[in-house]
């Protein structure tokens, strides 16, 4: 941890990819209290980013036997450490809602049965958002998905294809 310090180095924790490889929970709280940069991510186990935030939660809750482990930690991972990691490689700023940002932004089709504000908003995205309550998406500015519907792409046409290069790989590597 001394040596990742030193260099400036950043670490990205994939919970799910940790799990499946059965790899064991590495000691990212550590690492992040040590101050080195520390993002969350799902190393291409999901596309969830709310699904990575509830596992890392969890599995650091189990890990150091603590409930109160990653509360604060892994939203800082996502929505901090994550922009600040790509803000090293783009120069538009990122994760601020300003002119000249990204602007990358999603709306959540959700309606809490407790109210929300600024102060319970982790406890709302760990305990009652998911990706699936995902509507509509802006990136850099520009509406790409509205209720649900990818206004840019041709849905069927593109699922096509992934299925036809998910089988020419599966039969390149299982020969």
């Amino acid at each position: 941890m001394e040596l990742l310090k030193e260099t400036n180095t950043i670490v990205v924790h994939n919970p799910e990819s940790n799990m499946g490889n059965a790899c064991g929970c590495p000691p990212t709280l550590e690492i992040f209290h040590r101050g080195i940069l520390t993002g969350l991510g799902t190393d291409g186990y999901t596309n969830d980013m709310f699904e990575s935030l509830k596992v890392g939660n969890l599995i650091h809750k189990h890990s150091l036997c603590d409930a109160n482990a990653g509360w604060t930690e892994l939203p800082t991972m996502l929505f901090d450490g994550n922009a600040k990691i790509a803000g090293r490689y783009f120069e538009t700023p990122l994760g601020v809602l300003k002119q000249g940002a990204a602007a990358d932004i999603i709306v959540a089709e959700y309606d809490p049965l407790t109210p929300m504000n600024a102060e319970n908003i982790d406890s709302h995205m760990l305990f009652g958002i998911n990706g699936s309550k995902v509507v509509t998406t802006i990136i850099n500015g520009k509406l790409l998905m509205k209720d649900r519907v990818l206004l840019h792409v041709d849905e069927a046409k593109a699922m096509a294809d992934c299925r036809h290069q998910a089988e020419l790989l599966s039969k390149s590597i299982n020969k």
